[in-house]
């Protein structure tokens, strides 16, 4: 069993993008070189760039605390419309 990775840490939401970003530009790297530039492997990667891209900006929307809440509120959203709220935000960074 090898060693447990060391993940970088991030103290914000531009950090946790950062660091994202960095995962994406590393997958992407590896397809190039030993995946045989999968096009499955490209959109893992384009997911990856995004998911930091909207964690960031969620941090300083107040629609996604309402619909998602937080410890003072209550979410406006049931868990599955949460799921769904979350891809299509998502789907918009992807599909442009």
């Amino acid at each position: 069993m090898s060693d447990p990775l060391d993940l970088p840490d991030f103290g914000s939401g531009d950090e946790f993008a950062q660091v994202m970003t960095g995962l994406a530009a590393k997958l992407h790297a590896k397809n190039r070189i030993w995946m045989d530039e999968s096009g499955y492997a490209w959109h893992v990667a384009q997911l990856l760039a995004a998911l930091g891209e909207e964690f960031r900006a969620a941090q300083i929307d107040p629609e996604v605390v309402a619909d998602f809440g937080d410890a003072h509120h209550k979410a406006r959203l049931d868990d599955a419309a949460q799921v769904d709220a979350l891809l299509a935000r998502l789907r918009d960074r992807l599909v442009r």
